[in-house]
C-alpha cells in the first residue's frame, strides 16, 4: 500500500511549506527524506528570469520526472499566477501538495514579490536556480538575495540551506562543465560561504536539468533533509 504523508506542501514561487502533525520519533537518521515526516517545513525557489522556476512546480507535479519539452510557460506576470492544488508521487509515496502562486524572476519584482515571499514564508531553505547564459543578471539576482538575508537577519537565523542549482545541463553540459560556469562566480560564492558560517546554514552548489530530471532528485533529496526537523530522541 502506498504510503502517504500527512504533510501538505505550499508552493508560492517554486515555494513549498510543509506541515505536518508530528515528526516521527521512531525514524532517526534515514537518508531518503520521502520517508520522513516533515513539521513546519518551508522552503523558496529564486532566480532570474527563465531560470526554471515555473518548470520547477511542473517538475513537482510530473511526479519528480522529466518535464514534457512541451512544456512552454509564459513568463510569470507581477504578483504572480495561481495555481491550482495537486498531488505528487515519488515511487509509492504520495504528497499533496497546495500551491499559492508562482511569482516572476524580473528585476522590477525582487525589491516587492521576492522580498515579500521571504518575510510570508519564513523559509528554511532557499534553492535559488541559474543557468549557463545572462551572467550579470544571475550574478545581481543572486547578490539580491544574499543582501536580503543581511537586511532581515532574524529571519535569515532561521535558514538552514541554500541551495544553487544550475539548470538545464541537458543544454550545457557537453560544451561546458559546472566548474567552467561557477569560475563567473566566485566572488559570490565567497560571500554565500561567508554568510553561511555567519548565520550558520549549509551550501551546496551543483548542476542538474529539470527538464531531463539529470541530478534533480538527488539534489532535493539533500534539501528536504537539510531543511526538515531532526526526529526527537526518544
Amino acid at each position: 500500500m502506498a504510503n502517504l504523508f500527512d504533510t501538505l506542501i505550499t508552493i508560492v514561487v517554486g515555494t513549498i511549506s510543509g506541515v505536518s502533525k508530528a515528526v516521527s520519533t521512531t525514524v532517526s537518521a534515514l537518508q531518503d527524506f520521502f520517508y520522513v515526516k516533515v513539521s513546519g517545513v518551508s522552503f523558496i525557489v529564486l532566480g532570474a528570469r527563465q531560470t526554471g522556476k515555473t518548470t520547477f512546480i511542473e517538475w513537482l507535479r510530473t511526479n519528480m520526472r522529466a518535464v514534457s519539452e512541451e512544456f512552454s510557460p509564459d513568463p510569470t506576470a507581477a504578483g504572480g499566477d495561481v495555481i491550482p492544488d495537486f498531488t505528487t508521487r515519488i515511487g509509492d509515496t504520495f504528497m499533496k501538495l497546495k500551491p499559492n502562486r508562482d511569482v516572476g524572476g524580473e528585476y522590477a519584482m525582487w525589491e516587492t514579490d521576492w522580498v515579500d515571499l521571504f518575510r510570508s514564508a519564513q523559509p528554511r531553505g532557499i534553492v535559488f536556480l541559474l543557468d549557463h547564459v545572462d551572467v550579470v543578471t544571475h550574478k545581481d539576482a543572486l547578490n539580491f538575495v544574499l543582501q536580503m538575508l543581511e537586511d532581515e537577519p532574524q529571519l535569515a537565523k532561521q535558514i538552514k540551506a541554500f541551495y544553487v542549482l544550475v539548470n538545464k545541463s541537458d543544454v550545457w553540459g557537453d560544451d561546458v562543465t559546472l566548474e567552467d560556469i561557477l569560475l563567473n562566480y566566485r566572488n559570490e560564492q565567497k560571500r554565500l560561504r561567508s554568510q553561511a558560517e555567519r548565520f550558520g546554514y549549509g551550501v551546496v552548489i551543483a548542476e542538474g536539468s529539470l527538464m531531463t530530471n539529470r541530478g534533480v532528485v538527488e539534489f532535493m533529496k539533500k534539501f528536504f533533509n537539510a531543511v526538515r526537523p531532526k526526529p526527537v530522541a526518544a
